[in-house]
Formats: C-alpha cells, sequence, structure tokens
C-alpha cells in the first residue's frame, strides 16, 4: 500500500503519522520542526480541550498529566457519568508540539471531534475509563503486524514497533523515519475494514480533521504541521467534505489533572500507547546518547529497585552479566542498542539461575513494576482543581498518605490507641465509600461481623492515582468537602438499591448506613435516615432484617472507637427495626415447607442478636420479645418451628425443662408416616439452643430411649435424619454427645475414636501428587 504524502506542497501541509507516546516519534518531530519551522501546529486532540493548552504549556506542569473529560451519556432510560482521559507524558509527541508552539508563539489547535460527541466512545459504550486518543490494537493484533512479527522474528507488535521504530530514535533522518511510520500505518490500516471504521467512529473523527484543516488553512499563512495518530494520516490527504462539529455548551467538563506512569501502562488496559511506559521514558532520557547507556541504567536501576523490596538483588558480577547479554541481544537482532524486550530477556536470563515456573514469578514481576514507573505528574494552580480536591490532597498529607506517585503501599493503623490513626482510618473508609480506588481494607478487627477485636492495628492497601482525583472531581458539583461527598454518595446509593434489585433489603440500607458511620460521617448521615428507614419497614424478610439490627448494634457497641459522638440517630432506626422484626415474627406460622430452614436459621440469629442486645446494654425492648414470641407459639406450627420456639420459652425462662420433655418424648414416639418429621422438633431445639443438650439431660435420654428402641430397618431410616438434626454440633461438640451417651449406655468413651496410621512414602506419595496437581491448574489458568 502506497505511504500517505508527508508534505502536500500545494496546501503547505506538513501531515505527520505518529504513535502515541513513542519517544522515537517525539524525538524526530523536534527535528521536523525545527526544520519546518511552521506557521501553526494543528494536533488530534478534542476540539473542546482547546482552552487548556495553556494550562498544558504551563512551566509549572509536570507530565504525566491528562485532560479527563466528564459527560453524561443516556443508556437503559437513565444517565449515567462517563470519565475519558486524554493523556500526556514527557514523550508524548502531542506534548512536544504543544510546547513548541508555545515557545515560538505558535497558535496550536486540537482538530477532532469534541470529547462529548458519540463517535468518541463508539463501539466502545460499555468500557469503563476510556482513553480519548483512540485504541490502537491493530498496532498488536492485526492481521499485518502479526504476519510481520513472524518475518521479523519478534514476538509481538510492540517488538516490532521497538524493532523498526524505536530503535532509530537518534537517527538523523527525520523524513525517511516518518516516511516509514506513515507506510507501516497505512498497511496496518489496509487491514481494517471500512465498516470496522465506520462502527468505531473512525471516519467520523476524520472527517471532522479534515473540515478543521481546511478551515485552519484559509486563515492561516505559511507551511502548518498537521500531527496525528499514523491511523489517521493517509485519510487527511482527502479533501474536505461537510461542516465542522462545533462543542455543545453544557455538554460536558474537562479538567487538566494529574496522571500517572501506571495508568498509561498498555498492559494495564490503557488501548492507546506502548507497554511499560517507564522504560519509554528513559528511553526519552537518554535518546541525546542514541540509547548507548540504557541498558546499564535499566539495570543497575532495577537491581536499586530490589534492595528496597523484599528480595535479594543481585551481585555486581551478575548484574554486568546481564548488562552485558542485553547488549549482545540487541546486536544479534540488529538493533542499536537494547529496547525493551532485550533487557527483559537479559535480566530473565541472569537474575534467575533456577528453572523458570509456568506461574508468577516474583522477580520478574518486579521487573514489570520497575519498568512501568510509579510517577505521577503535577498541575498548576491555574488548573483550577475543585475545592473539593484540594481539600482531599490535603487531608490526605496532613495524615501521612503519600499523594506524589502512584506506588501501592500499606499502611497500618493504631486505631485503638492513636487518635490520628483513627481519624485516616475514617479517611480511608470514607475514600473507599464514594468509589475512588484509592484503599482497600485487608486487614484488623471486624466491628460489623464481631470478630478480631483483639487486634490492635488495621491494615489497608493505598495508592493515590489520578482516578482518586477524576471521582473527586465529578463529585465537586455536589460537594465542596470530604463529608459533603460522603453524604451525598450515601443519599445516591440509597436511592440506586431499587436498581440493583435491593430496593426493600433492610440489610443493604444499614450495610450503607454503617459504611458511613465509620467513615466518620456521624449526624451528618441523618439526612439519609428517613431512607434507611424505607428500606426497613417496606423490608419482607426476617433474615434481612436481623442482619442489618444486628450490624447496628455491634457498631453502637463500637462507638467510642469509631468516635461516634451520639447515638440518637442509630437509636432510632434500631428501634424502628426491632419493631418491624416483631411484626413479622409471629408471621412464621404461615410459611410454606421450602422456607421452613432459613426461617429456623434467622430464628437462631435472632438469639444470638438478643444475647448481643443484652451483653450490649442496646436500648431494645427486649420485653416484647416475649409477647411476639407467645403469639408465634399459639398457633399450629410445623414441628421444626415448634421445636425452635420451645427453646427459645426454655431458655427464656417461660416454660420448665419437663415441658420439653414431654413433647420431645411425644414427638419421638409419634407415628409420623416420614421419619424426618419424628426428628423435627429436636433439630428445631437444637438449631436454637444446642446447649440444651447438655443443660437438659432429658433430650439425650429419651433421644437414647428412641434410638435403642428401634430395629435396624428403623434406625436406618432415621439416621439420615438425625445426622441432619445434630448438624450445628461443631466437631467439639460432636465428640462430648458420644462420650454422654456412651456414659449412658456403659460404654467405653477412648474406644469410639480410631486413629489410623499413614506410612510415610504414601504420605509423600500424596504430597507429590497435590504438586503435580496444582502445577496443571496453574497451566490451565485455575490456580
Amino acid at each position: 500500500m502506497d505511504a500517505p504524502v508527508l508534505h502536500d506542497p500545494a496546501r503547505d501541509l506538513w501531515i505527520v503519522p505518529i504513535r502515541h507516546h513513542s519517544p522515537a516519534c517525539a524525538a524526530q518531530l523536534e527535528c521536523l520542526l525545527a526544520a519546518v519551522a511552521p506557521t501553526a501546529i494543528l494536533i488530534e486532540g478534542p476540539l473542546d480541550f482547546e482552552p487548556l493548552i495553556k494550562q498544558i504549556c504551563d512551566p509549572r506542569t509536570r507530565a504525566p498529566v491528562a485532560v479527563v473529560a466528564l459527560r453524561d451519556m443516556e443508556k437503559g432510560g437513565g444517565a449515567r457519568r462517563v470519565v475519558s482521559y486524554f493523556p500526556f507524558c514527557n514523550h508524548s509527541p502531542e506534548l512536544i508540539a504543544l510546547q513548541t508552539a508555545a515557545a515560538r508563539g505558535i497558535p496550536a489547535h486540537f482538530i477532532d471531534l469534541p470529547s462529548t460527541d458519540p463517535a468518541m466512545i463508539s463501539g466502545n459504550e460499555d468500557a469503563g475509563d476510556r482513553s480519548l486518543l483512540g485504541d490502537e490494537k491493530p498496532f498488536s493484533v492485526g492481521d499485518y503486524v502479526t504476519a510481520l512479527a513472524r518475518e521479523l522474528g519478534c514476538r509481538d507488535g510492540n517488538e516490532v514497533w521497538d524493532q523498526l521504530f524505536e530503535a532509530r530514535i537518534a537517527e538523523a533522518d527525520w523524513a525517511r523515519f516518518f516516511a516509514d511510520v506513515g507506510q507501516y500505518c497505512a498497511c496496518i490500516r489496509g487491514a481494517v475494514s471500512a465498516a470496522t471504521m465506520e462502527h468505531d467512529g473512525t471516519l467520523a473523527r476524520e472527517a471532522q480533521m479534515r473540515a478543521l484543516v481546511a478551515r485552519h488553512r484559509a486563515a492561516i499563512e505559511g507551511p502548518i504541521v498537521v500531527l496525528v495518530g499514523g491511523f489517521h494520516a493517509p485519510a487527511l490527504i482527502a479533501p474536505a467534505h461537510g461542516a465542522v462539529v462545533e462543542p455543545k455548551a453544557g455538554a460536558g467538563r474537562c479538567y487538566l489533572v494529574r496522571y500517572g506512569m501506571r495508568q498509561l501502562d498498555a498492559l494495564a488496559g490503557y488501548g492507546a500507547g506502548l507497554a511499560l511506559p517507564g522504560f519509554y521514558e528513559r528511553l526519552w532520557q537518554a535518546r541525546g546518547t542514541g540509547g548507548g547507556s540504557l541498558a546499564l541504567e535499566l539495570i543497575t536501576g532495577f537491581a536499586a529497585h530490589l534492595r528496597g523490596t523484599n528480595m535479594a538483588a543481585p551481585s555486581l558480577p551478575v548484574i554486568l552479566n546481564a548488562v552485558e547479554q542485553a547488549e549482545r541481544l540487541a546486536s544479534l537482532r540488529g538493533r542499536p542498542f537494547p529496547t525493551r524486550d532485550d533487557v527483559i530477556d537479559a535480566v530473565r536470563s541472569s537474575f534467575i539461575k533456577d528453572e523458570i515456573p509456568l506461574g508468577e514469578v516474583p522477580l520478574l514481576a518486579q521487573l514489570r513494576i520497575w519498568l512501568c514507573g510509579s510517577t505521577i505528574g503535577d498541575v498548576p494552580p491555574s488548573a483550577g482543581s475543585p475545592p473539593l480536591v484540594e481539600a482531599v490532597r490535603e487531608r490526605a498529607r496532613s495524615l501521612g498518605f503519600t499523594i506524589a506517585d502512584g506506588e501501592r503501599r500499606t499502611r497500618e493503623l493504631d486505631i485503638y490507641r492513636k487518635p490520628r490513626h483513627r481519624e485516616a482510618s475514617r479517611f480511608c473508609h470514607a475514600l473507599a465509600l464514594i468509589g475512588s480506588g484509592f484503599a482497600q481494607r485487608t486487614a484488623g478487627p471486624d466491628f460489623r461481623n464481631d470478630a478480631g477485636l483483639d487486634r490492635l492495628h488495621e491494615i489497608w492497601s493505598v495508592c493515590w492515582s489520578p482516578q482518586v482525583e477524576t471521582r473527586l472531581i465529578e463529585l465537586s458539583e455536589v460537594a465542596d468537602t470530604l463529608m459533603e461527598a460522603l453524604a451525598t454518595v450515601l443519599v445516591e446509593k440509597l436511592a440506586g438499591l431499587a436498581e440493583l434489585g435491593r430496593g426493600c433489603s433492610a440489610l443493604a440500607a444499614i450495610d450503607l448506613y454503617a459504611a458511613a458511620c465509620r467513615a466518620g460521617l456521624g449526624e451528618t448521615a441523618d439526612a439519609a435516615l428517613d431512607a434507611v428507614e424505607r428500606h426497613v419497614l417496606d423490608d419482607p424478610g426476617l433474615a434481612s432484617l436481623i442482619a442489618a439490627l444486628t450490624d447496628l448494634v455491634l457498631l453502637r457497641r463500637s462507638r467510642d472507637i469509631l468516635d461516634i459522638a451520639g447515638t440518637a440517630t442509630l437509636d432510632r432506626i434500631m428501634a424502628a427495626t426491632w419493631r418491624r422484626i416483631l411484626t413479622l415474627l409471629p408471621e412464621l406460622a404461615w410459611i410454606g415447607e421450602d422456607q421452613l430452614r432459613p426461617a429456623i436459621a434467622a430464628m437462631a440469629d435472632l438469639r444470638g442478636l438478643i444475647e448481643l442486645a443484652r451483653s450490649s446494654a442496646a436500648p431494645l425492648d427486649l420485653g416484647l420479645f416475649d409477647e411476639a414470641l407467645a403469639r408465634l407459639g399459639e398457633a399450629e406450627l410445623d414441628p421444626m418451628l415448634a421445636g425452635a420456639v420451645t427453646a427459645f420459652a426454655l431458655t427464656g425462662g417461660l416454660i420448665a425443662p419437663a415441658a420439653l420433655d414431654q413433647r420431645l418424648r411425644s414427638e419421638l414416639a409419634s407415628g409420623y408416616v416420614d421419619p424426618a418429621d419424628r426428628l423435627a422438633f429436636l433439630g428445631g431445639v437444637i438449631a436454637i439452643a444446642r446447649e440444651l443438650l447438655w443443660t437438659t439431660p432429658v433430650i439425650i435420654t429419651a433421644l437414647n430411649d428412641v434410638v435403642a428402641g428401634a430395629s435396624e430397618a428403623d434406625f436406618v431410616a432415621l439416621l439420615p435424619h438425625l445426622r441432619l438434626a445434630l448438624m450445628p454440633l461443631d466437631p467439639r461438640e460432636t465428640d462430648r454427645l458420644a462420650n454422654e451417651i456412651a456414659d449412658l449406655i456403659g460404654a467405653d468413651p477412648h474406644r469410639l475414636a480410631v486413629m489410623v496410621d499413614i506410612p510415610e512414602a504414601d504420605l509423600a506419595a500424596n504430597l507429590a501428587l497435590e504438586r503435580e496437581l496444582q502445577a496443571i491448574l496453574a497451566m490451565d489458568g485455575l490456580a
């Protein structure tokens, strides 16, 4: 396929094909701009971003940065927020073009569709955070690239690009370089159908670029440089047809924000750019040496990086051997200096002495981290970050969190003894609840489930990223402080439960309310109280209500450590939930058979809730429970449900053990056709209060009488149902029950347990088999 004409003398246009974030393209562009001396530079980029060019070129702007575009998109009868990014790093040709224009005092313009135009996300509507630079998958997986990689002996499209172009970063002939880039991109474009380009918005974008090029050509005299992705370059030779699509007022917002190398990484899912951008950043920095010192700097830098981890760093001879291998591999492959894959291969060969396993290799994982980089850029005050962003940044710094890079760190917080650490914990909870992605709790006391309360430290995995600031920018329309944002998100999440199919779930609503309290929202959460109460009053599920109220009691019990100043709001919600539970309890008399076991499980949880409320001095009127239980007991109940009610009555002192003995013997001796029904009452008793086996001996005696008097056929029929009734017992309680029965019938308890010795050879063989199975699962991606 013919390459596009780089220079159109009739219009005095220089159409420059590039690959986004390519150091070689950026370096050769510097040479081109110096030689051509254009009077204007036109750049592929959303038209509505032009007001931000001054901020991008501000001397205080430190790459990587990005323009983030926010807009609402209609979908499924509603609107949802769409976030898109247009990133710049130090070696982005677009940034070099903008900075050159600013330095020379010539105009620079963006010539793509507005960021709000549907064509900018066409074919990618369901993606998460998007790149507005376009998708460069054809550079990696297209038919042409795959065939060329096979021809050149390269493993993928990225290595092909490095071999053909990044290795030429110091080449003197910029015209030949861009002609080759244009030829390469034209061949890639030739393997993509017109239907695909129509569907993904490419053709609409190119029509806009042609129209804007024509507009600026008519208004500006002298040579104009047009900088576009190489995929689009062939289309810009054609004449313009159609009008320019202008930005619509109020259709969206855009900001210049800090960005990170991690987000630029193509291996992490970023659609436009090169994998492991930290490597290309160092290549850009070494461009003055022609890349000659690159391998030494990278490999010695990686060794230093390893010393900062828990991994053993290589010795100096090993490091020098890796540098030599990288240089020799480059020479063998016909490259003037080691590129990314040469460095990776050299490190793999020199730093790893044993056989490389099939799964994840920690050292190679660290190498990817090192070659990716963790730098986060900065923007000038003139970028106008909303008050919410500035407030959260300042709060993060004051609490000791690092926001200067994108490294993921572990933070241990002594929340019991250090007030500042409790503040940091609430900060992490708040940013987690608003969906910023900053913090993830990995360990620590679990106040919600009443577990691990003896652990002194709460452990968080934290990472400041551009997505954190983007989320804060989204919320800045409605909030200037983190607490205001938290209150807004709480109300939105409560309102959104219906869309998730949890519109009448008290547990879901109180989960959100409890999370807000752990985040320090406190009395500000009162704004959401009516919504929480509506979920409680509308919830028909006893289990959901019991779990929700348990959450609240635990939250109230931990009010001191969570710095919950007042409990009036909590007490009000607890009272409403308790009343709803007592209203639903008598209705269990009419449940269907398929709902019986879940109802018994809910009643068991209810007993735990009552005991927790007593021990915590929670303000619940427990006397009302006895009245509700009595109303339930007056009905004709299923035997299992009757057993549960009887267990509640006995443990609450409402009946004597003799009443249980009489009912249990009646049930066990009854003439039920189904053997399961004979043991259902016992199953209900044990499900609610299994300690009655030890405190009320009549249960074991009655059970033994039935088993001893059963024929072999009857015993076989009863056995599975007996196991089901005793299922709530843990192994220690099972052993205790066996010993109790052995004592009752005069047997030796020591003969109940049989120890089976496993020969050492069998143990070794089984361990070898387990390792083999793990290897197979790892190969299949199932480990």
